[in-house]
């Protein structure tokens, strides 16, 4: 039984003629195809479990080879670089390169950072200050602003052509070929099982990504149903918060309903006890002050006053002046008489 990798050859055909893409959809994955293909992909599957299950029967312990992992087999587009494999017995000589190189660099930086460390000018001392001064061998113009040069370039349009493709002269000779027959290096066991653990392991993997997925869908509704519980919850807990809020706001206005009749009701309340206060003040002295304005005016008197005031004193008084009058003629006719008297004894004497 061969144990190593193998070689191929065949013979040489035509190339097949461009077709286009909607040919080619139609003739590649047309409905019949695909039935058949996966017909085939069946079959071959389970031939190849039957021929794994008894090559493990048979105890065959041989390591197939996996071309997944073989550097021989490039993978990738074949129009760009090959990249290099881990297996390259360049890789590990360019990385030691690149390291040296670094290292270098490195070293050649701290030595320019070491070169173009200077001491400092030492500060100016109390009152004074540095100046700008001219140190260098050759004049230099200092200014605010530094001088500018407009400059322009232009790529060669030889560079931009393409690399011209190298001539390859016409093979000449006689050429010999060799025939392989089909299954002369071919292990069926060997080869088998790369595409067995490609089929399986895709299988099992599918599964267990249905699995997942299973388990997943059921997580979240498992999560949808305690946040709907929990959403529903707090619903109900946010509408008892707001009944309790609006109960208690309608309770706090009636409160304060109740407390703005009652002021009113008890400021009414003052208004007329000091109303009623003010008039009974008012009106303590109104009875006395009406009966004095109304006597003052005479619609009230006492008869006997009137009586000893219009008619007793006038009687009074002018009997009282008539005999006052009386004594004033008596007194004049007594000094009348009196003086003839005089001056008659004043004669006769």
């Amino acid at each position: 039984m061969q144990s190593t990798g193998y070689e191929f050859a065949a013979a040489p055909r035509s190339v097949a003629t461009k077709r286009s893409k909607a040919q080619r959809d139609n003739a590649t994955y047309g409905f019949p195809w695909l039935l058949a293909a996966n017909l085939q992909l069946l079959t071959c599957l389970s031939y190849l479990l039957r021929h794994f299950a008894a090559c493990s029967n048979n105890g065959n312990g041989e390591r197939a080879q996996n071309i997944m992992f073989d550097k021989r087999v490039h993978r990738g587009s074949a129009y760009v670089t090959r990249e290099e494999t881990p297996e390259s017995p360049d890789r590990e000589l360019r990385k030691v390169g690149k390291g040296s190189a670094r290292a270098n660099r490195y070293q050649q930086q701290q030595l320019q950072q070491q070169q173009q460390q200077r001491p400092s000018t030492p500060p100016p001392v109390g009152g004074r200050f540095h100046m700008d001064v001219q140190t260098d061998n050759y004049l230099e113009e200092l200014a605010d602003r530094n001088p500018e040069v407009d400059a322009d370039t232009q790529t060669d349009a030889l560079l931009d052509l393409h690399v011209p493709i190298s001539f390859v002269p016409a093979a000449s000779g006689v050429d010999v070929a060799t025939q392989i027959e089909g299954g002369d290096l071919f292990d069926f066991d060997l080869e088998i099982e790369p595409i067995l653990e490609v089929l399986v392991g895709k299988t099992l993997e599918l599964g267990l990504l249905e699995l997942l997925e299973e388990n997943e869908l059921r997580e979240i509704r498992q999560r949808q149903e305690l946040f709907e519980q929990s959403r529903n919850a707090e619903l109900v807990e946010v509408q008892r918060l707001e009944a309790e809020a609006k109960r208690r706001f309608a309770e706090k206005q009636r409160r304060l309903d109740e407390e703005t009749a009652r002021l009113a009701a008890q400021a009414e309340l003052e208004e007329k006890v000091a109303a009623r206060a003010c008039a009974k003040q008012y009106l303590a002295n109104l009875h006395t002050q009406a009966f004095d304005t109304l006597v003052e005016s005479g619609h009230f008197y006492d008869p006997l006053a009137m009586g000893v005031k219009h008619k007793f004193l006038p009687e009074v008084l002018e009997s009282a002046a008539a005999r006052a009058q009386q004594l004033d003629s008596s007194r004049r006719l007594l000094d009348a008489i009196l003086v003839d008297a005089l001056r008659s004894r004043a004669t006769s004497g």
